[in-house]
């Protein structure tokens, strides 16, 4: 049985940009629909987010058959990153990664020897319960699994050379939302001081030829300039969080109706 490369992996390898989704309704439909969409992936946030194991996996199923790639936003837990990484998720991207030792840690769960120390199962979903060889699997698994980290913080952002270090991360993502807290500019995630830090944890990330993640507003009034810019150097790009996109659509249809 043949395993898949990873599309958005392949994406990146090949200079594409990846278009994304955060997903926090737990609710396949919501993947099907992104599927159907034309995106290139979900990233199923089970971080900020209801989403138990169970519907994890039935979200991964619908991932699968809408053709759209299963990603999940998972926090440092190396029980729960197993259990997502056994259900059939081709990336992870874990939150506020801001020391060496913990980025160790996170490659340590995620990835087989010798990248990693993750232990095996021979009955996971992903290898169809056991269908495929464990050999023919680990091999995959750390060739095609996209691991990606979030650098939140000060802390972060210092270390982040170190941490860079680590072989078997792939992608680096900011947080602004965080990195506005952390220099005390709470709800301005778009101040100068703020983009001033992203970027310099991209520029860091780019020498070490890690690909960049951001994720973007499709409601903004400007954000096909703001996609044009990005895509010409961010290789995944996520255009949102369901729940923002439902709820601000939400609020303008009833605005626009009453107003009419």
């Amino acid at each position: 049985m043949q395993l898949k490369k990873n599309p958005v992996k392949e994406a990146i390898r090949n200079g594409r940009t990846a278009f994304g989704l955060y997903i926090g309704v737990p609710s396949p439909m919501m993947v099907e629909m992104a599927g159907y969409a034309g995106f290139d992936f979900v990233r199923i946030d089970i971080s900020h987010s209801a989403v138990d194991l169970p519907i994890v996996v039935n979200m991964i199923r619908a991932a699968e058959a809408s053709g759209v790639t299963p990603m999940v936003r998972v926090d440092n837990d190396p029980h729960l990153i197993a259990n997502v990484l056994e259900a059939g998720a081709l990336g992870l991207f874990i939150p506020d990664v801001s020391t060496h030792e913990k980025a160790r840690a996170v490659v340590d769960a995620v990835h087989f020897a010798p990248l990693g120390d993750r232990g095996t199962f021979a009955a996971a979903r992903v290898t169809r319960y056991g269908s495929i060889s464990g050999g023919e699997y680990t091999k995959w698994s750390n060739e095609e699994i996209l691991l990606g980290i979030q650098i939140e913080s000060k802390e972060a952002a210092e270390n982040l050379e170190k941490t860079l270090d680590v072989d078997g991360i792939d992608m680096i993502g900011s947080g602004r939302g965080d990195l506005a807290n952390a220099l005390g500019l709470t709800g301005q995630k778009n101040h100068p001081a703020v983009l001033a830090l992203e970027e310099k944890i991209f520029n860091a990330a780019i020498r070490r030829g890690k690909a960049i993640s951001v994720n973007l507003d499709p409601t903004a009034p400007d954000f096909a300039e703001t996609v044009a810019l990005w895509k010409k150097k961010a290789q995944v790009i996520t255009l949102g969080h369901d729940i923002a996109i439902l709820r601000k659509n939400f609020a303008e249809a009833v605005k626009t109706a009453r107003q009419s």
